[in-house]
């Protein structure tokens, strides 16, 4: 029922939502956002502010070489993200290091890294632990792991504060989730996208007591958080053959009512940079 009224909001809104759907105006035929993969990244990687306002920011240049070079990433870029990985997910990594990429029901290969936080644990009231990078309760994968937030994972990465990894779902399964694919697209939409999940605990923002007004900590991220999100998004790259386009939950889902608002506080420049290590290497 909720997916149904959330689809007939969406058509009320916008008679011709069959073609273009959303701020990024996502195509349900081609399954891709509008522009060419720079445009398309300067839309997804918009600043996300607090309760998801979006604004506009300029779109690094790695971004805008990677995404228009028309070469996919070389063997010794993937070799240095495979590198950077830590134990035992590099292990894990190097089996599936040439396995096919996630792909759609229609064929079409995964395209989008989608950047999201977990929103969890949850604080209410109670400050943020002081040393939230090594905190063992706020970096814990078991509630991710054994169903405590939903039956199955929700991405196909887990990545701690200090930088471990936790595969979800192996990146050539096509997996949901956001609103995009689950409840307006469906299930033609599985394997366009591939879910990174950041850990970031949340609390409510002062003076407001329901999860709608929450806020994450400053620094949202951690460096290794950082380190590990470019190794993943070159490794995916690598594995999907391009550059995968690099976006965010909350714009992936722009324009969709009740769209989350995560990631909170993720420096697109702190990203950047650890992309541009490992990039700027040469067979």
């Amino acid at each position: 029922m909720r997916s149904l009224a959330l689809a007939l909001l969406l058509a009320a809104a916008n008679p011709v939502a069959a073609e273009e759907i959303g701020e990024c105006r996502f195509d349900r035929d081609s399954l891709t956002f509008a522009g060419t993969p720079v445009e398309q990244a300067t839309c997804l990687l918009r600043k996300v502010g607090p309760l998801g306002e979006r604004s506009d920011q300029p779109l690094p240049a790695v971004f805008e070489r990677l995404l228009s070079s028309g070469t996919p990433p070389s063997p010794t870029m993937k070799e240095a993200a495979l590198a950077a990985f830590p134990q035992p997910y590099q292990t894990f990594a190097r089996t599936y290091a040439d396995a096919p990429i996630a792909r759609t029901e229609a064929g079409l290969p995964a395209l989008y890294f989608v950047i999201h936080d977990t929103s969890t644990p949850f604080y209410a009231d109670a400050p943020f632990p002081r040393h939230l990078d090594t905190d063992w309760q706020v970096n814990d994968f078991a509630p991710y792991m054994d169903g405590t937030f939903a039956r199955e994972p929700v991405a196909h990465i887990f990545l701690s504060r200090y930088g471990q990894i936790w595969a979800g779902h192996e990146f050539q399964e096509a997996w949901r989730a956001t609103k995009l694919e689950s409840y307006v697209i469906g299930v033609p939409a599985r394997g366009r996208f591939l879910h990174i999940e950041t850990v970031q605990p949340r609390r409510y923002m002062a003076g407001y007591s329901d999860r709608g007004h929450t806020e994450g900590p400053r620094p949202g991220f951690s460096a290794a958080q950082y380190r590990q999100l470019a190794a993943l998004y070159v490794y995916a790259s690598a594995r999907a053959g391009h550059w995968l386009i690099p976006a965010q939950h909350n714009t992936v889902d722009g324009g969709i009512p009740d769209a989350h608002d995560d990631p909170q506080n993720f420096e697109l420049a702190r990203f950047a940079v650890e992309v541009g290590k490992l990039t700027m290497t040469a067979d």
